[in-house]
């Protein structure tokens, strides 16, 4: 403070003087280290929060339809379908992953380029672009996880078509014998009906030819 205002102070808070203008100076230095949003981590922030919605509603669905598929005939392959829609969303949400990754890869350097430019005064050799080419982005575990999960449910839901396609064939060759079993019941039966009828015939021919015989037999009068 100027020493033409310190008369102004009161006199209980002169010898605070000192203290006071340490925390005004920290108060601007604090106002003035404070750091500026970027634009392109609030947008790659958004992307992870939207990638993080997307697993969340892929995991919630599947659990949900998994209970429906329990009510259903074909319960292997509506479990199938219901995990192919699981995996689509969740490519869905590994691309805004990878887009977010990008953009905050593409920021770090941003900021480590200017912050090596300003470390110092002293005039500083500018760094070199990295090749073409040069920047490849490393797997993603979880990409690999889920890469292996579709393979297993692809041979899970074809090992299931199988057992689905046994099952018919099975049933339509038990409906196939029964129908022949209950056609041969029959033919039997008409077998049967025909040999008795013809039977009945025969004795009563054997018996009309024993009553002529006996009338021809009789002495006439």
């Amino acid at each position: 403070m100027p020493p033409h205002l310190r008369p102004l102070l009161p006199t209980h808070l002169r010898p605070l003087l000192p203290l006071l203008l340490a925390l005004a100076c920290g108060g601007a230095f604090a106002a003035d280290a404070a750091p500026e949003t970027n634009p392109e981590l609030e947008r790659a922030a958004k992307l992870r929060d939207e990638a993080k919605a997307l697993r969340k509603q892929a995991d919630d669905t599947l659990a949900a339809e998994e209970r429906k598929c329990y009510d259903r005939f074909l319960v292997n392959r509506c479990i199938a379908q219901a995990k192919d829609a699981r995996l689509a969303t969740l490519s869905k949400a590994r691309t805004l992953e990878a887009e977010a990754s990008r953009t905050e890869l593409a920021q770090k350097q941003r900021a480590a380029e200017e912050s090596g430019r300003t470390r110092s005064d002293a005039p500083t050799e500018a760094a070199k672009p990295a090749p073409e080419g040069g920047f490849a982005i490393q797997p993603d575990p979880m990409a690999d996880s889920t890469r292996r999960q579709r393979e297993a449910d692809a041979v899970r839901a074809k090992e299931a078509q199988q057992v689905e396609r046994k099952q018919k064939d099975a049933d339509k060759a038990k409906a196939r014998a029964q129908a022949e079993a209950e056609a041969a019941g029959r033919a039997d039966a008409a077998a049967r009906d025909r040999a008795r009828y013809e039977e009945r015939i025969r004795k009563r021919e054997a018996e009309k030819a024993e009553d002529a015989a006996k009338d021809a037999a009789k002495p006439a009068n």
